[in-house]
């Protein structure tokens, strides 16, 4: 199974593609040796990684978060039958894990996570920071002015 390449599947958002890299990483170690070590490694990766996207999708109010929810939690569902068949001794299981999670991330990435990236990139871009000073000057005389301190006009 050729190893996936994080830099391909970028979604630009910089935390999640970091997060995607360590990802990619637990499974090519995965691939290479299904240790008790590596499956945990993965595992919580993935399961730390969904919680993390599905945090910032609430907050965004991103309108496809149900939807994006479920595809983490059906890629989650066969990721516990993978693991629960290694348990039990099916050698066969860790190598369709890693062909599974392989096409599934391949997927998710490049079409659910891209379109997320989008929403929080273009959430975050709406979002200013409003810092009142007290003073006794009126309100209409005050500068608005972004994160950076660069001045600008609200909308209307």
């Amino acid at each position: 199974m050729a190893a996936l390449n994080w830099t391909t599947h970028a979604v630009f958002v910089t935390e999640i593609d970091d997060e995607h890299r360590e990802i990619f990483a637990a499974l090519a170690e995965f691939e290479k040796a299904a240790t008790r070590k590596n499956i945990a490694r993965l595992t919580t990766r993935l399961t730390d990684h969904f919680a993390h996207e599905e945090r910032l999708m609430r907050a965004a109010r991103y309108e496809s978060y149900k939807w994006h929810k479920k595809l983490h939690a059906a890629a989650r569902w066969r990721v516990e039958g993978f693991v629960t068949r290694m348990e039990q001794g099916e050698a066969e299981a860790a190598g369709e894990m890693v062909e599974y999670l392989t096409e599934w991330l391949h997927n998710h990435t490049r079409v659910a996570d891209r379109m997320m990236g989008a929403a929080l990139r273009n959430h975050h871009r709406h979002m200013w920071k409003v810092t009142f000073q007290a003073g006794t000057k009126p309100i209409e005389e005050g500068k608005w002015v972004t994160v950076t301190g660069e001045p600008f006009e609200p909308p209307s």
